[in-house]
């Protein structure tokens, strides 16, 4: 406090600061919004155009600024819009943007649609990626994989597995698999270790009979992330039944589907599937719009007859290619807000 400022000075001022200031500079800042206002590429507009559109919005309409912005929102920011009066003509639209945006951003409903986009990022690295190729699983957790798939492999199934690919062969490619061969060595080093380690801390057994069975595992796994195609006298196939063979590679890729699931593997950038509305399901997505619509308690015939026909217009428009991959069922709410909007003026 500065010479001569009493404490009611400093109290104004602070109650003059708008927290909307705040939201719309994290909005601005720190989530990825496509600016539709603007009259130019969204490449190319700057940081202080885009919080002039947004502010604009906001002071030309909160249900506006909500429908546009809210899903961007942190949730903590509703807070905020839960305690602001907008005008009469607004306020049933605006509440209900308030209702959804909060179960939006909840954390049962974030975590259901998180799933889903991983689910969909999941299906689409299986397609286009070698993600979850068997070689590439194999490194990224070798223990399990000899412990559930490797054993039984008969010694051709090894050598196409490591085999070659000699029409792409390059000193470059030769390199880099020599890289992850190493690095799946020191992994599954790792992971003996530390299975090593959890047995001798239960103490089921005899230390000498733990110390048996460890060098034992060493021995049989003893060949993996070393040379490819190189077996060791000591490996001998582990026979067993094709439904038990096929039981326990389905157990392995069952693991491997999870890992990705919760958000284990580390080289993969979770942000940016978590936060990307390309993996969103648009089929569940109409559904998810219809059945909003329909547990509503403001039903009313002429609002569900409009409603209707933009079910059918989403329908044609996915059939014909002619829609947004980008739009989620709040996009859909938010449509179905407008429409109520316009037919009870």
């Amino acid at each position: 406090m500065s010479k001569g400022e009493t404490l009611n000075d400093v109290e104004q001022e602070h109650e003059e600061v708008d927290p909307i200031n705040d939201i719309i500079d994290y909005l601005v800042r720190c989530a990825k919004i496509s600016f539709k206002n603007a009259h130019v590429d969204e490449n190319e507009v700057k940081t202080s155009d885009k919080i002039r559109i947004a502010c604009e919005l906001y002071n030309r309409s909160p249900t506006d600024f909500l429908m546009q912005f809210g899903k961007y929102l942190a949730p903590y920011h509703l807070q905020y819009f839960a305690y602001l009066e907008p005008k009469d003509q607004e306020k049933e639209r605006y509440q209900e943007c308030i209702t959804h945006l909060k179960r939006y951003h909840s954390d049962d409903i974030r975590h259901k649609r998180v799933r889903n986009r991983r689910y969909k990022a999941l299906q689409k690295f299986q397609e286009e990626t070698d993600h979850f190729s068997e070689k590439q699983m194999m490194y990224r957790n070798p223990l399990l994989y000899e412990q559930l798939v490797g054993q039984y492999l008969t010694e051709e199934e090894i050598k196409e597995r490591d085999g070659v690919d000699r029409e792409n062969l390059t000193f470059l490619n030769l390199i880099l698999d020599t890289v992850d061969r190493n690095e799946m060595s020191e992994i599954k080093n790792e992971q003996m270790l530390e299975e090593d380690e959890d047995s001798n801390s239960l103490q089921e057994m005899p230390s000498k009979e733990v110390g048996l069975n460890s060098q034992q595992k060493k021995c049989e796994t003893k060949h993996w992330g070393e040379l490819p195609g190189f077996t060791p006298k000591v490996r001998k196939q582990t026979l067993i039944s094709a439904p038990e063979r096929r039981l326990l590679r389905e157990e392995f890729l069952q693991e491997m589907y999870s890992s990705f699931m919760e958000g284990r593997d580390t080289e993969i950038d979770y942000d940016s599937i978590d936060n990307d509305e390309q993996y969103d399901d648009l089929q569940q997505a109409s559904q998810d719009a219809e059945d909003q619509y329909f547990d509503s308690e403001t039903n009313e015939v002429e609002n569900l007859e409009d409603h209707m026909k933009l079910v059918e217009e989403y329908g044609r428009k996915k059939s014909t290619g002619n829609i947004s991959v980008a739009e989620d069922p709040l996009d859909e709410f938010m449509r179905h807000i407008a429409i109520k909007q316009h037919s009870s003026c």
